[in-house]
């Protein structure tokens, strides 16, 4: 299991190229890249970005990468003649119009106009540039796992911890199950002496009332799929991504605690189930966390 938070640095350095490579990760639904590189790799973006791929399966990637090149290579230096001329003959005529401008046109000026003289980018050789960069990719995705292996175990100590917590609760709840047709009982009887006096009361039909109000309360079914759901929670931590396996569980697991509440009608039965719902909602922000 494994966060989807971490960070990881490489770096290689060959006869050709020097290369450093940060990855950071954060969470979110998705799989959704943000790549920060020179833009001389861009031919092998598709290979960096599977290359991540085979590491990461669903969060936010944010990489960057620099590079310098260690092979001596002549500049090659480009020259728009047409656009210098464009340039040489409006200058002129600014000058013939504005005689008191003394300033020469000279070469320092010229030089100094936007692309009318760049420096052209070298050729890279593609596998060159790959086999130099997978070093550092490497190295950078390695540490990236081991945080995230690491915060990930972090994560199910805590995750497990919280289900025994509910599994306490739940069983708390399921022993105070048959006080809630006793307490219903009493109290629907003192409320009949209370609007009626010492009459006697109709034990049949308040037996009635009772098996029905029971038949209404009954939490038997939501304690048996509570107990289910906790079972499927913690297997689910053998598999290796679990996140959206978890989150669905713990959407299940409050349905059922919901209608708990809404059935229990008991004061100790809502305070397990108040407990349950805030150790369910801690669960789930974690959750979002994990891979």
């Amino acid at each position: 299991m494994k966060s989807m938070t971490g960070f990881g640095r490489g770096e290689s350095k060959d006869n050709h190229y020097d290369f450093s490579v940060e990855i950071k990760t954060i969470n979110n639904r998705y799989r959704d890249f943000s790549i920060r590189m020179p833009r001389q790799l861009n031919s092998i973006e598709d290979r960096i970005r599977r290359k991540i791929n085979e590491f990461v399966a669903r969060g936010r990637i944010e990489v960057h990468i620099r590079f310098q090149s260690l092979k001596e290579q002549e500049k090659k230096v480009k020259i728009d003649l047409a656009l210098l001329k464009g340039y040489y003959s409006a200058l002129n005529q600014i000058k013939n119009t504005f005689p008191m401008l003394e300033k020469d046109i000279g070469i320092e000026l010229m030089a100094r106009f936007p692309e009318a003289i760049q420096v052209e980018d070298n050729e890279y050789d593609v596998e060159e540039l790959w086999e130099s960069l997978k070093g550092a990719l490497n190295k950078a995705l390695i540490q990236l796992d081991s945080a995230r292996i690491e915060e990930g175990n972090n994560l199910k100590k805590d995750l497990l911890y919280r289900c025994e917590i509910i599994e306490k609760k739940v069983e708390n709840i399921d022993a105070l199950a048959p006080e809630i047709e006793n307490e219903y009982k009493k109290r629907l009887a003192e409320k009949i002496i209370e609007y009626t006096g010492n009459f006697e009361i109709d034990e049949t039909r308040l037996m009635t009332e009772v098996a029905i109000f029971a038949d209404k309360s009954n939490i038997t079914e939501e304690i048996i799929r509570l107990y289910s759901h906790m079972k499927q929670f913690k297997n689910t931590f053998k598999n290796e991504l679990v996140g959206r396996k978890l989150d669905f569980i713990v959407q299940e697991m409050n349905r059922e605690i919901n209608t708990i509440g809404s059935k229990g009608n008991s004061y100790s039965i809502s305070r397990e189930v108040v407990d349950i719902k805030s150790e369910l909602e801690k669960i789930r922000e974690q959750i979002q966390n994990i891979e």
